[in-house]
């Protein structure tokens, strides 16, 4: 009689089996399966991991120059169209998609549709005016019932013995030629005398940013005490100075200006910034000078002779992303830089 086999005697030739394999080649084998689990459960969470969300910031009705920097920063592309207009400004964002509030994911494009204005207008007679006044003229442009700006270009400043200081002389292009509003006007400014009969202007209620070059025109050093004010529209304002206005000054005489500065938490594309640094020990002394370049012009915006351990303070206007240079007799010694934060 042939005996069948049961179910036990193929337990116990498994069992015999697995008690046959040694120890540490189980152990191998275990290691290896959950390191294979573990990398694959790896693989899948970064393979499935949903993608960086981004809120679609509104920028209908700004100016693209304005909003392009802060787009690219927040991780989309910004991508234009241009539309031909005759009554709106040049450069404006008229449309946008998607629309703002909209999440979408990072790297997505947001289409613009841009002002592309054929409007022209005749530049404006500045000559004679007070460079002040002249600046508030430009931004306050009335053509076809509407409100233009015209960015001034650069300014320079030249002695006068006919003219008297901070008085536009020339400029160009000149009056009533015919200019698109986004042309800057050059603007050639008076300084008054210098030398022997050179008087202290009067800068007192006025910005650091056109006070600086009618100064530096008499050949003086600008000595700037910083004051904070809790009025952004006020930053950039001197509110006291030393000597007096139409007091006698000399070329390499100190003058003193006290300017306000509103402390900045985020960076708009258009503001007054402050710069501190203090003069390492084991700097040499020499003539400190800063250059500041934005998307107006480069322009000298401290020049002083320092000493190891001073600190050097000012204030200066920005428009844009911007770059400041600080040299010791011509060479470089540091770099600052400062960019626009649109929507942070």
């Amino acid at each position: 009689m042939i005996k069948k086999k049961t179910d036990n005697s193929t337990d116990d030739t498994q069992k015999s089996w697995v008690q046959g394999v040694p120890f540490k080649v189980l152990l191998a084998l275990f290691v290896g399966f959950s390191l294979y689990m573990l990398v694959s459960a790896v693989v899948v969470i970064v393979l499935t991991r949903p993608e960086k969300q981004v809120r679609v910031p509104n920028v209908v009705g700004r100016q693209f120059i304005d909003v392009y920097n802060s787009i690219s920063r927040k991780g989309l592309r910004p991508e234009i169209r241009f539309y031909d207009v005759y009554d709106i400004d040049n450069g404006l964002v008229l449309e946008q998609y998607p629309e703002s509030g909209t999440i979408v994911s990072d790297g997505s494009t947001v289409r613009l549709l841009v002002s592309r204005s054929s409007l022209k207008m005749e530049a404006p007679n500045l000559v004679g005016i007070e460079l002040p006044f002249a600046l508030n003229k430009l931004k306050n442009m009335h053509i076809h019932d509407k409100t233009i700006t015209i960015n001034p270009g650069v300014i320079s400043y030249l002695p006068s013995d006919k003219t008297a200081g901070n008085i536009i002389i020339a400029q160009d292009p000149k009056p009533g030629e015919r200019i698109t509003p986004e042309r800057k006007i050059n603007l050639l400014v008076s300084t008054g005398k210098t030398g022997v009969d050179a008087k202290m202007p009067d800068c007192q209620g006025q910005s650091i940013n056109l006070a600086y070059d009618l100064l530096m025109a008499h050949n003086v050093e600008i000595s700037e005490e910083i004051v904070k004010t809790g009025l952004q529209d006020k930053s950039g304002i001197i509110v006291s100075q030393s000597p007096r206005s139409g007091t006698a000054i000399s070329e390499g005489q100190t003058v003193k200006v006290k300017v306000l500065y509103y402390p900045l938490k985020n960076h708009p594309y258009r503001a007054f910034e402050k710069i501190d640094y203090t003069i390492p020990p084991d700097e040499e002394e020499g003539l400190y000078e800063a250059y500041v370049e934005d998307s107006q012009s480069k322009r000298l915006r401290f020049s002083r002779t320092m000493k190891p351990g001073s600190v050097i303070s000012f204030v200066f206007h920005r428009t844009g992303n911007s770059r400041v240079t600080l040299l010791r007799d011509k060479k470089q010694v540091k770099v600052f830089t400062v960019n626009v934060e649109e929507f942070e």
